[in-house]
């Protein structure tokens, strides 16, 4: 998938997003999605918290496919077009709006990164913190997902149940890699909030290797989660893995 061409930047300077779309809201280097269920936004300069959830009904935020990629980092070229908003590192990260319907909102991080030394080590980390009670864990077999709640080394999602007073509009947050994609995919509990990492690119590499791979959370009502969550989790598993060279 081409990527668009970002705006030009000197080493030592970042460059402004260009306007808002429909669909993104930009302040400086914070884009809001208007359309989200629950107040959502990127934040340019903190790519290590991906999209940031406001705390409705539970203690704090929930941040959504964040980038750890093991080392510090510096803004350069960035900018937004139609459902993307894309900042350029040692890798290139495009938060993306993911169809969905009826009470639910996804998106999907597409990370890509070239490998410039005669050895490199691509890997990173796509990382989401949510305040959550419970885990359930999918796996894709026979083209479908099925969910149990003991992790497995076979899983290619979560799905995780926000806290809040009964009936007060509890939300579930789903996690899911593509089964193509190279991945591990893992969850621990920091007190009250889940961390769920999913590796990516973790093998060296040769000079020139182009790698490409994407990662979809999705929030939606905890009424009926698995029946929402699985259906998406199947049509992204089902979809065409990303292009590697």
């Amino acid at each position: 998938m081409p990527s668009p061409a970002p705006l030009q930047s000197s080493p030592s300077q970042s460059t402004s997003a260009i306007a808002a779309t429909a669909n993104w809201f930009v302040t400086g280097h914070r884009m809001t999605d208007a359309g989200s269920v629950i107040p959502a936004a990127v934040d340019l300069d903190q790519p290590r918290q991906g999209i940031t959830l406001a705390g409705v009904g539970v203690a704090s935020a929930s941040t959504l496919l964040g980038l750890d990629l093991r080392s510090d980092c510096r803004l350069t070229d960035h900018w937004v077009r139609g459902d993307d908003v894309t900042r350029h590192l040692r890798t290139t990260a495009m938060w993306r709006l993911h169809p969905s319907e009826g009470a639910t909102r996804a998106w999907e991080l597409i990370a890509s990164t070239q490998t410039s030394q005669l050895q490199s080590d691509a890997v990173l980390a796509v990382v989401s913190e949510i305040d959550a009670t419970d885990i359930l864990w999918g796996t894709w077999a026979n083209d479908a997902v099925r969910w149990h709640a003991d992790q497995s080394p076979e899983a290619t999602c979560v799905l995780l149940g926000r806290g809040g007073a009964a009936g007060s509009g509890d939300t579930s947050v789903l996690v899911a890699a593509h089964p193509g994609d190279a991945r591990r995919m893992t969850a621990r509990r920091d007190g009250t909030r889940v961390v769920v990492e999913c590796w990516l690119f973790s093998t060296e590499l040769e000079k020139g290797v182009l790698l490409r791979s994407r990662v979809l959370a999705a929030v939606g009502p905890a009424a009926d989660a698995t029946r929402w969550a699985g259906d998406l989790a199947a049509t992204f598993a089902a979809s065409p893995p990303m292009l590697t060279t």
